[in-house]
């Protein structure tokens, strides 16, 4: 049966139904002055940390401040709240709302992870892989015969003084994370699963790591909103936002940054995760990685799943996933794109138009040629002003529609 997010306008959030039990047990506790009171603030706070969905409260084990008779009484009630849904989908998982209009900002969490705590997960957990994606190469990684390997980007290694780059390879050398260094072309950090005999595949799950002076300036750029396209395009389910605030901040008003977040986090369906220096970055990582480890470490993961007879024993327990490459191949920024995407691309580069917006407009004119044409025929400047988007329903605005005719116009004799 599945955990059902309440209907109320609350926080966006991975374990809906254990947070509210747990805060009413904390309340009532509270209003008893129960010292158990103590135990339930701390165990809300590690759930609220941790980014997964968990099927069951035994799975919470995993979590610091989480014991067998905490688990034990989240699992009672969550059969007596089956009973009552019995319409409900088999397996507990989290039921996310895309339309939730409020932040989920995520604390790091730095707990001792159990390394003996298996998090299983239904098939709905796992990605919806894009199906143009074709694998050419057949890749079966079994159960238990694979190592899972954090990468780290050269580029976002490159990005800082090589000092800094020491203390980040010694802070997760120092948290016993296996990791490389490889050129991602996209994201800073991802997971891959390696066999023996050297194949891959890569984890349904990507983090771009950014201090809030790099935030604001890719926001003032125009690479903010370029880069979140591309991690959409890259094949990988999970997208994690990770914010490193800084004590000297010089840049856009946080209240700017905020609202850049908050949109990443409702819109665009990214994780967002904040953190207060490198350190506490550093552990968030080593402890995602534990839970990574963890989670995959019992399937069977491969680049093909036969629908008939896959051969491989239980489905549930088989994952399917990308290659490095088409991963490499999918999120490139010189990779084979069609018009449609490099309208996108040029339309990104507009100060003040956001993917939606680009998306909404290509949605309408699929090329540079039609665009102009309609341009060139309409006369208007305010053409695409009215063009709307998302939810609650946006439109475009006037201030886009004349910069762009402003451009397009101006190009008609070209094409």
């Amino acid at each position: 049966m599945s955990q059902r997010a309440a209907k109320s306008k609350t926080r966006k959030t991975p374990n809906p139904l254990f947070e509210k039990w747990i805060s009413e047990w904390l309340k009532e506790a509270t209003e008893k002055g129960l010292e158990v009171r103590h135990g339930y603030q701390r165990a809300l706070t590690s759930l609220r940390k941790c980014p997964l969905p968990f099927k069951s409260g035994k799975e919470c084990l995993i979590l610091k401040f989480f014991g067998p008779k905490l688990c034990a009484k989240l699992d009672k009630q969550l059969e007596q709240h089956n009973q009552l849904e019995q319409h409900a989908d088999e397996g507990i998982t989290a039921d996310i709302s895309k339309n939730t209009q409020i932040v989920n900002v995520l604390q790091p969490s730095t707990s001792n992870q159990n390394q003996n705590s298996i998090i299983s997960l239904t098939s709905n957990d796992y990605p919806k892989n894009n199906h143009t994606v074709v694998e050419k190469e057949k890749i079966v990684l079994w159960p238990n015969e694979f190592t899972v390997i954090l990468l780290i980007d050269t580029g976002e290694s490159s990005s800082l003084r090589k000092t800094n780059v020491d203390k980040v390879i010694s802070e997760l050398s120092t948290l016993n994370v296996t990791f490389e260094m490889r050129r991602l072309s996209v994201g800073d950090f991802a997971w891959i699963c390696r066999d023996r005999s050297g194949r891959e595949l890569m984890l349904p799950y990507i983090l771009e790591r950014k201090r809030l002076d790099d935030l604001s300036g890719s926001i003032q750029d125009g690479r903010f909103h370029e880069q979140k396209f591309r991690l959409k395009q890259c094949g990988l389910e999970n997208k994690i936002y990770l914010v490193e605030n800084e004590k000297k901040y010089h840049g856009l008003p946080i209240s700017h940054l905020q609202q850049a977040l908050a949109n990443t986090e409702v819109i665009d369906g990214f994780t967002i995760v904040r953190t207060d220096n490198n350190l506490e970055s550093m552990k968030y990582i080593a402890n995602f990685s534990n839970i990574l480890t963890n989670m995959f470490k019992d399937k069977t993961l491969t680049t093909h799943i036969d629908e008939v007879d896959s051969g491989y024993g239980n489905s549930s327990n088989i994952v399917k996933l990308i290659s490095f490459k088409t991963f490499s191949s999918g999120s490139a920024k010189n990779k084979n794109m069609t018009v449609r995407d490099m309208l996108i691309r040029q339309l990104l580069q507009i100060r003040g138009l956001s993917v939606h917006k680009a998306f909404a407009i290509v949605e309408q004119y699929p090329s540079p040629k039609l665009l102009i044409n309609a341009f060139r025929k309409s006369g208007n400047p305010l053409l695409l002003s009215n063009i709307s988007y998302g939810i609650p329903i946006k439109t475009v605005g006037p201030a886009i529609s004349k910069t762009l005719f402003q451009i397009y116009s101006a190009n008609d004799n070209r094409v």
